[in-house]
């Protein structure tokens, strides 16, 4: 018999535990990036803190007193706002010149600089269906190129960088808040047109809507009026522009520079005057229901009825600034006042505590 002790045994029993704990190490139980911060869904609504690692203790998440990391909502950078709206409306001028060039070759058959000063000339561009269309629609499609851009390139998904997305309003208030636009323009339009004569600018483009207008062509050209600012100029203005500046200056600030702009952009100063409070109505808009999409159907709707009212005027009324007729007038006053009081419903009673303080 041997007298020495037994070896120990140096096996161990696997730890019954072990199976117990989760495998923190797995990749399908790996934490989300740390790199990305949390995008709330209301465009309009500041960004989040980016979210602490789930594993770490309370101790690890409380900075050190000299520690440089930012908890602070993520800052946006307001100067690519500033150089997208050069570089649209570096596109829209040039992109204008050309077309204009071109309508004015195929109308005319020539082209020299002593035409563009003529409003005759350009009136018989206007007047001709090919040419409006042109300098209609060309233009402003280009002048769209570099938000999308400039959207695409963002970390941030392009329908929620450019807005297009459902918002908290229902949809019937999408239509009560349209039907109150035109209400908007005609009591800027009235009191712009006090004190100020309508520009040259604006008699040859109300002199075209007529025109067409008793030629067969009134539906095109109130369809093409109506939906081609509605679709590019909301997607630069509320879409990206303002979107960007409310997140940098707050929505106030965004509204105001962005409905500046808006105003600037239609290049006559009568007009810049009496399109400002429309851009601040539909940047309202945007905001309080944190979607684009209600101020593009305001902004079409009102410039439908823009140009059926300037086309059905008296021939001695054809003024833009100028009252339209009594029956479009009630038209306009009875549903404003039920859209406006639609607006104001829902903009208390949807109310967003990411966005109203």
């Amino acid at each position: 018999m041997d007298p020495r002790p037994p070896e120990d045994d140096q096996s161990h029993p696997p730890d019954s535990d072990a199976s117990a704990r989760p495998d923190t190490e797995s990749p399908h139980h790996l934490p989300p990036s740390e790199s990305q911060p949390l995008e709330p869904a209301n465009p309009y609504a500041p960004a989040l803190p980016r979210a602490p690692h789930p594993l770490s203790t309370v101790d690890e998440l409380a900075p050190p007193l000299h520690s440089s990391i930012d908890l602070s909502p993520e800052r946006f950078r307001w100067w690519t706002t500033i150089a997208v709206v050069a570089a649209s409306l570096g596109v829209f001028l040039f992109v204008s010149m050309l077309t204009s060039v071109l309508a004015f070759l195929i109308v005319h058959g020539g082209f020299n600089p002593q035409l563009v000063s003529d409003p005759n000339a350009l009136g018989d561009v206007m007047k001709s269906r090919t040419g409006i269309v042109m300098i209609i629609l060309i233009p402003q499609l280009a002048m769209i190129v570099p938000s999308l851009f400039a959207a695409l390139l963002s970390p941030v998904e392009t329908r929620k960088r450019l807005s297009l997305v459902r918002g908290r309003w229902p949809v019937w208030v999408w239509f009560a808040a349209a039907l109150a636009t035109p209400l908007v323009g005609l009591i800027s339009s009235l009191v712009v047109g006090g004190f100020m004569e309508e520009s040259e600018s604006l008699k040859v483009m109300s002199e075209a809507f007529r025109f067409h207008g008793h030629n067969g062509f009134l539906i095109p050209i109130a369809l093409l009026i109506g939906a081609t600012p509605a679709l590019c100029e909301e997607i630069l203005f509320r879409g990206y522009v303002q979107t960007r500046l409310a997140k940098s200056f707050g929505p106030l600030a965004g509204i105001l520079v962005s409905s500046f702009l808006f105003a600037a952009f239609h290049m006559d100063f009568v007009h810049i005057v009496a399109v400002f409070p429309l851009g601040v109505y539909l940047g309202f808009l945007s905001w309080k229901s944190g979607s684009l999409f209600p101020a593009m159907l305001a902004h079409f709707v009102n410039n439908v009825i823009s140009v059926v009212a300037v086309c059905l005027a008296p021939a001695d009324k054809t003024d833009v600034l100028g009252m339209p007729s009594i029956a479009i007038s009630v038209f306009i006053l009875g549903f404003g006042i039920v859209g406006i009081a639609s607006v104001f419903f829902a903009s208390v009673y949807y109310r967003d505590p990411e966005t109203i303080g």
